[in-house]
């Protein structure tokens, strides 16, 4: 059997077919309570392959639907069936509709801002998996075996999902999908953006030469390149010796809102001077830009400053072909990369900004 495996990916999500995929039966035919998923065979093997999933999930793997189906009578088996392990909770993304699949996929990697060649699709259809197969070839899309008790095993033998966790945030990435999607259904019952932006309640703790979070951060310098003023990859022994040095501060930061927790997503370094600081690089996860917390955690830096009498802060910035929202953000704030110490907050009214644990 042809797997159409591509050996040298690691893959982020998963996306899946629902019926005879998730659960043995057709969903529109057979009913909530003629599906097969329960406690034997052969609704058990699809209890397993369920679990197997969720492992993943847990691991940070995020999980997607994209299923022919009727909405109403797709979505009560994921709130309601009292089998189901993967509850509507657990993915980030949906398109249960009568659309084309290639449609949905693409859909489905713009909501979720990720590329289509970080996607597994997953259907027990060979008619779907070809047409996928070809029209979206940077999409992997092995073949689902025929008989749901081997669904498990062959999960666990892809080569895309070989994680090794170091950090919470690698854990909670299949979470962070999620409560974004949750997010993104609240905004739509707001007249204004800078309403929805009040109801999220959002913090931002901001941490002075604090290495507890030492991998996330060597992690970030690494992985971010959106808004990454100057890309440059540290190692944890790099980030430790810039925060025992006294010529330097490591500012990073943690945020959460009503939904939940982001995690550590920024990370500054800056060397001091007497009169004057140099932010050498400045750095944040994309997936929380646009809500003020990059003003924020600008604003920690400054307030920073303030206190020790420096009269300004100069950034290096480095434009390469993807870091064009760092360059907005330093072309909005900064004046030729030079920003007055002395002048008013920049973070916006919305966000609750802690230093240190303090408010």
């Amino acid at each position: 059997m042809s797997t159409y495996i591509s050996p040298n990916s690691v893959k982020k999500c998963i996306v899946l077919d629902l019926d005879n995929t998730l659960w043995g039966g057709i969903i529109g035919e057979d009913g909530l309570e003629g599906i097969k998923l329960g406690l034997t065979p052969p609704g058990s093997y699809f209890l397993a392959f369920q679990q197997a999933l969720l492992d993943l999930y847990n691991q940070g793997v995020i999980l997607a639907i994209n299923s022919k189906n009727n909405f109403n009578d797709a979505i009560a088996v994921l709130r309601t069936h009292p089998n189901m392990i993967l509850k509507e909770h657990y993915f980030a993304a949906m398109r249960i509709n009568w659309d084309d699949k290639v449609k949905n996929l693409r859909e489905l990697a713009k909501e979720l801002n990720i590329g289509l060649d970080s996607m597994v699709f997953l259907d027990d259809d060979p008619t779907n998996r070809l047409l996928i197969r070809t029209v979206l070839t940077e999409v992997e899309t092995p073949d689902l075996p025929d008989n749901p008790d081997k669904f498990v095993k062959f999960l666990h033998s892809l080569p895309y999902f070989k994680i090794a966790v170091t950090t919470d945030e690698d854990k909670m990435r299949g979470s962070f999908y999620v409560t974004e999607r949750l997010r993104k259904e609240q905004e739509k019952k707001f007249a204004s953006p800078e309403d929805f932006l009040k109801s999220l309640k959002t913090e931002v703790h901001c941490f002075l030469d604090d290495t507890s979070c030492i991998s996330r951060l060597a992690q970030l310098t690494a992985k971010t390149n959106q808004f990454n003023t100057n890309k440059r990859s540290m190692s944890e022994d790099e980030i430790r010796q810039y925060a025992a040095d006294p010529k330097y501060t490591v500012f990073h930061a943690e945020a959460g809102d009503c939904f939940g927790n982001h995690g550590v997503i920024a990370f500054a370094l800056v060397s001091k001077g007497e009169k004057k600081w140099v932010i050498e690089s400045l750095l944040m996860s994309c997936r929380v830009l646009g809500r003020g917390i990059e003003e924020a955690f600008l604003e920690s830096i400054r307030s920073t400053a303030a206190r020790q009498e420096v009269e300004r802060l100069d950034v290096m910035f480095k434009p390469t072909d993807k870091n064009k929202p760092a360059g907005d953000f330093i072309e909005k704030y900064f004046n030729e990369y030079t920003f007055p110490v002395s002048q008013k907050s920049c973070a916006p009214g919305w966000i609750r900004l802690r230093l240190n644990g303090e408010a």
